[in-house]
């Protein structure tokens, strides 16, 4: 049997945030009429299934940032999910970027929390290792194996304690790895990335990526790295990305249509 297949009937007293607020212009066509976070894989939409691995992992709550087409969004959760287990959280403003969303979440940010980005597909195992008791402050981290820049992992030596995380290129030979976009907070992070929210809502005009967030963190707090090659995911940026999520990843965490 996989190890990664196994259930779990716990109740983690920890919170989830799901930046959900962009259309995804890169997928043309197939976000013209909805957000991403509403692509169909299978019978699902990506943002029903992250919600239910949520679910899965026991976490206590999520907070779902909306923003464009946000309606549609509301409706899905009201139809799959009890409101006691979700709410939503509308950022007018979200155009500006990612950064804006993150900025309208800043009350949440109390006790644990994982942070993570809509345009995922992803084994609910992901959820379950971020989730775990012995850590603190985390980032997953994979091998996206494309020719696109992304934030490269830098570890102490040879340990899963990160060094550094910054920007940079396909061909960087010295980063361990690429961060997928799960971010595990401790109390006092989540406190800490609070304080740096409020005082940049006074930024007004400003395009704000949360990255930047993340990587201020990570001067202040030791991180660690979480290894997740070995599971099915994927980040969906494009017409790529979808076909190897429905091609791929759908057939190995059984999302194909019933």
């Amino acid at each position: 049997m996989r190890p990664f297949f196994r259930e779990c009937a716990c109740i983690i007293i920890m919170k989830a945030v799901i930046l959900a607020a962009g259309r995804g212009t890169r997928l043309g066509k197939h976000t013209e009429d909805k957000p991403k976070s509403l692509l169909p894989l299978g019978d699902k939409t990506l943002l029903q299934r992250s919600v239910e691995n949520i679910q899965a992992a026991g976490f206590s709550k999520v907070t779902i940032v909306v923003g464009y087409r946000h309606e549609m969004i509301e409706d899905l959760l009201k139809k799959h999910f009890s409101p006691t287990f979700y709410q939503t959280v509308m950022n007018p403003d979200y155009t500006r970027g990612s950064g804006s969303s993150l900025m309208c979440t800043a009350p949440e940010f109390q006790g644990e929390v994982v942070i993570i980005e809509s345009d995922l597909l992803y084994h609910v195992e992901v959820l379950r290792r971020m989730a775990s008791p012995t850590l603190k402050n985390a980032m997953a981290m994979g091998f996206f194996n494309h020719n696109r820049r992304e934030v490269k992992l830098y570890l102490k030596d040879q340990s899963k304690a990160i060094a550094k995380a910054q920007w940079g290129e396909p061909d960087d030979k010295v980063a361990n790895g690429d961060w997928v976009g799960f971010t595990r907070l401790s109390a006092e992070a989540s406190q800490s990335l609070q304080s740096m929210l409020q005082k940049a809502q006074t930024q007004a005009g400003q395009e704000l990526h949360y990255e930047s967030f993340i990587f201020r963190l990570v001067e202040q707090f030791q991180f660690e790295a979480v290894p997740i090659q070995d599971l099915p995911w994927v980040e969906i940026d494009n017409d790529i990305d979808l076909h190897k999520a429905e091609t791929e990843i759908c057939p190995k965490i059984d999302c194909r249509k019933k």
